[in-house]
Parts: C-alpha cells; sequence; structure tokens
C-alpha cells in the first residue's frame, strides 16, 4: 500500500513466505581388486569391504516467514521505517523454533530545512542527511538439521543375539536432544552521515555497534545425566564494533576530460564477549589445528577466549637464535597477534579522454597477523635429502625442527590493484561500439613471504592459517567490445 496526501507519504507491506529444502543421497565404494578393468561398474569384485563403504542419507527442513514494513515520510524532511519479522525454522528445538526480529529507522533531510540555505550558500554544501538505526537479524546458517533431536546410529560395538546366533551391530545415542536450542540473533545499532559538497564531493559515514549472542557451540557436558557427553547450545556472545567512510570525488567534469575517484575505508574492532554460562561451561578452547603437518600433532595455534577477537594467535615468543642454529623461545606461552586487520582500505578511479577511457579499482587490508605454517613445514633441515627446500633457506643457520612460535607469524599487510582497464568508444553515428582491454589482479604490495597474503580469516576453526591450502590468484588479460543500437 502507497498513499501521497499534502505534504505526507506512507507505505506499508505484508507477506508470507514458506520454504522447504529436501536433499538425499547414496554412495558406494569398494577395495581390494584384482584387476582394475571393471572400473566401478562391478563394485562387488572387490573382496575388501568395510563399514560406511555403503551409505545414504536424506533431510529436510523447513523455513516459514510472516514480515511487514511500514514507512512515512514528511515533506522530504523526516522519514521513518519499521520492519518486524516473526520466522520459524524445524532446525530449532520445540521451545524456540519461532523468533521475532524487529528493526526500525529514522532519518532527518537536514539540507530540506529553510535554514540550510545560509550553509549551501556560503558553504556549497548542498546535501546533509542524518540516519539512525536498529535491528535484530537472527541466523540458522551452519547448524544442519535434527540438531536439537535426540538421535541413534550404528556404532562399532556389537552384540550376540541368541535368537539368531549371530552377532549385529548395536545402535546407540548419537546426539544429546536440546529442546531449548534456537536463534543465534545478531543486534545493531549504527548512526550514518550522508553528505554532499557542491558538485565535487559526495559521501558516507556510519558508526556501527554490533553483538551476537546466543551463538551455537557444543560443549561438554556430564554422563550421566546425559547419555552423549557433548551437546549443542547457545551461550557465546561476539561484538564488532567499527566505522566506515565511503567518499566519491568528481575531481574534473567538462567536455573534453572528466576525471572521478572513490574511496572506501573501515575500520572494525572484534571481541569475544561470552563463552559460558551457569549451564554450559567451557574454559579457553583450543583452534587453529595444526594436526597433519610433520611434528605437529595435537598442536594448535589458537584460543577462543573472552576479551579476545576470533582468530587471535596463542604461542611462544620467538627470542632468537642460539650459535648452534636453535630457536630460542619464551617458557610461558602468550598472545602473539591475531588475524582482524586493523583497517581496509579500497579506492579507484576513471578518466575520459576525448573517445578514450581509462580506470582502474585496487583494495587492501592492513595490520592481521598470517600464520604461515606452509614455509614453517618447508624450511625443515629434516627434509634433506629426501625433499626440496626453498632456496633461500640453503645456508640458513636454522638447525633444528620446525616448532610453532611468533617466529612463522607474519604481518600480512598488502595492497592489490585488482583491475585495470583502457577502452575507445568509435565515433559512430546510428550506434556505440567501444572496444577495451582488461587485466584483472594486475600487482600486489606486501612484505608477506608466502604465495599470497589474502589468506582466508573468517570462521572459528583456523582462520589466517596458510598451510599448504592457499593457492596463487591467477592475473588475466581480456580483450572485448560492447555494441549498442541506437534507436
Amino acid at each position: 500500500y502507497n498513499k501521497v496526501f499534502d505534504k505526507h507519504s506512507v507505505g506499508a507491506l505484508a507477506g508470507y513466505s514458506f520454504l522447504e529444502n529436501m536433499y538425499e543421497g547414496f554412495g558406494a565404494q569398494r577395495s581390494g581388486y584384482e584387476t582394475d578393468l571393471f572400473g566401478y561398474n562391478n563394485l562387488g569384485a572387490g573382496y575388501s569391504y568395510r563399514l560406511g563403504d555403503v551409505y545414504s542419507y536424506k533431510g529436510k527442513s523447513n523455513l516459514v516467514s510472516f514480515f511487514g514494513r511500514a514507512n512515512y515520510g514528511y515533506d522530504g524532511k523526516y522519514m521513518f521505517t519499521g520492519t518486524i519479522r516473526r520466522d520459524g525454522s524445524s532446525r530449532f528445538g520445540a521451545n524456540n523454533k519461532w523468533g521475532v526480529f524487529p528493526s526500525a529507522a529514522v532519518a532527518w533531510n537536514i539540507s530540506e530545512e529553510g535554514f540550510f540555505n545560509y550553509v549551501k550558500e556560503n558553504l556549497k554544501i548542498n546535501s546533509l542527511k542524518l540516519r539512525l538505526g536498529y535491528g535484530v537479524t537472527g541466523n540458522q546458517d551452519g547448524i544442519g538439521e535434527y540438531k536439537s533431536l535426540s538421535i541413534l546410529g550404528v556404532g562399532q560395538d556389537s552384540y550376540y543375539d541368541p535368537a539368531t546366533g549371530s552377532w549385529s551391530l548395536a545402535y546407540s545415542p548419537t546426539q544429546n536432544p536440546n529442546p531449548d536450542l534456537k536463534w543465534e540473533q545478531t543486534t545493531q545499532l549504527n548512526f550514518g552521515v550522508d553528505f554532499s559538497v557542491s558538485d565535487f564531493l559526495t559521501g558516507t559515514f556510519e558508526v556501527y555497534n554490533k553483538n551476537t549472542k546466543d551463538l551455537l557451540y557444543t560443549y561438554q557436558v556430564p554422563q550421566p545425566p546425559y547419555l552423549v557427553g557433548t551437546m549443542l547450545a547457545n551461550v557465546g556472545e561476539l561484538s564488532n564494533k567499527g566505522v566506515e567512510l565511503t567518499l566519491n570525488a568528481n575531481i574534473i567534469n567538462n567536455d573534453k576530460f572528466t576525471w572521478d575517484a572513490n574511496m572506501v575505508f573501515a575500520k572494525n574492532k572484534q571481541k569475544i564477549e561470552k563463552l559460558s554460562n551457569q549451564v554450559y561451561e567451557t574454559d579457553r578452547i583450543y583452534s587453529g589445528s595444526l594436526h597433519g603437518l610433520a611434528g605437529m600433532s595435537n598442536q594448535f595455534a589458537q584460543i577462543i577466549d573472552e576479551g579476545y577477537a576470533v582468530g587471535t594467535f596463542y604461542g611462544k615468543q620467538y627470542l632468537g637464535m642460539d650459535e648452534d642454529g636453535a630457536q630460542i623461545l619464551s617458557e610461558d606461552d602468550r598472545v602473539l597477534g591475531d588475524v582482524q586487520p586493523d583497517f581496509t582500505l579500497g579506492f579507484g578511479m576513471n578518466f575520459t579522454y576525448s573517445s578514450f577511457d581509462f580506470g582502474f579499482t585496487g583494495y587492501g587490508m592492513f595490520g592481521q597477523k598470517v600464520l604461515n605454517a606452509t614455509n614453517m613445514m618447508l624450511n625443515d633441515p629434516n627434509r634433506m635429502p629426501a625433499y626440496n627446500i626453498p632456496d633461500d633457506f640453503v645456508g640458513s643457520p636454522l638447525t633444528s625442527a620446525p616448532a610453532f612460535s611468533s617466529y612463522w607469524l607474519e604481518d600480512a599487510s598488502f595492497f592489490r590493484l585488482q583491475t585495470m582497464t583502457l577502452g575507445y568508444t568509435l565515433p559512430l553515428k546510428e550506434s556505440k561500439l567501444r572496444l577495451y582491454a582488461m587485466a584483472e589482479n594486475v600487482f600486489v604490495i606486501t612484505d608477506y613471504s608466502g604465495v599470497d597474503p589474502e589468506v582466508d580469516n573468517t570462521g572459528l576453526a583456523n582462520p589466517g592459517i596458510d598451510r599448504f591450502n592457499n593457492y596463487p590468484r591467477p592475473r588475466t588479460f581480456s580483450l572485448g567490445l560492447n555494441f549498442t543500437l541506437n534507436h
């Protein structure tokens, strides 16, 4: 519904949605073949069979949503928007399948006020708008189906059935029920300013405070009363506070030559606020597993703990090297930095001259730490002579096998020139033809010694760890044309 009368404008929207997701699959494998000639067309020819070689699965989830939105504006000066959602998901427990998520925003377009004419004429500020918003959103991703229910599964144990005179695999509980399993909720309060200065500069400045609560984590629980030693529950809290600035500048604009520029700056501070409550308790959680790397069994490089950011590195400080080439490390473990950047920056420029155009974009992250576990494994004197080592390790004084410490942590700050485009538009009367050449991932400026400083820093398990899984990004070049017919 939308209606405008006098200086007032009102709008309303209501809706309902229903989503059902169902998936299923099966598979089989076998080993112990005398020949490979059959391929996968005769699995029964293999004589080695293991539990799990044949499997199948099926799952289904439903998401039901009711939502509404109301808008009000007065004379282009004052604006209000309110929304509310009520979402129900089959993934959560019987006590908490539904969640209510409201949001509201108000804006004041100061540049429409009469007194602002003085500012326009004397300070050349053409527009100025203040915004304030508050909202709650829910998240159900990442937990899968049936996590709130008691589940039985076939295990490795077996029992003797006297009725049949044979041994059978036993079914046992594999998951505790949790009827209180519920939505993760993120509450965000933000204040923003939109502005334009003359015909030269437009921009947005944003300050936000975002808090996520009821984070899901698998906690250790006592047996009894629980049948299984772990339980998925909502306990944790995570906060993010930061600022964002966006600027767009029309530097030169005439018949022959134009020059536009844009920039985005963001700074975020993250902290884990809570991990435990009176029911579910956990101490410091060790993450960033290095298991699978040579000599690193049951080794962890990071912690998840209250007061720290996600991806905080924790271990021994490198203090130097003795005369025998062995690393000297601190006796105690300590915080060594984290994977969160101090700030991010992106900018681009576009130029036109006559029929030519040229533009480029780039972005960077600054201040984040990365564990170069690939380098840690390759710079091992025990690899010689059977395996390759890096050229710069030849002649290294290091004589001991690598151990995780701050020595292998690197500042992974970088700036990447992502795109560069050059074009030429043919001056045709009845149509438009533009030829262009484009390069992507042109170059990277960084001190990081690995193949690429942009290591994945998302998730809780092992963010910011380069362990033989960080591949070089390709540099691509392309030629193309755009053709437009004018009617």
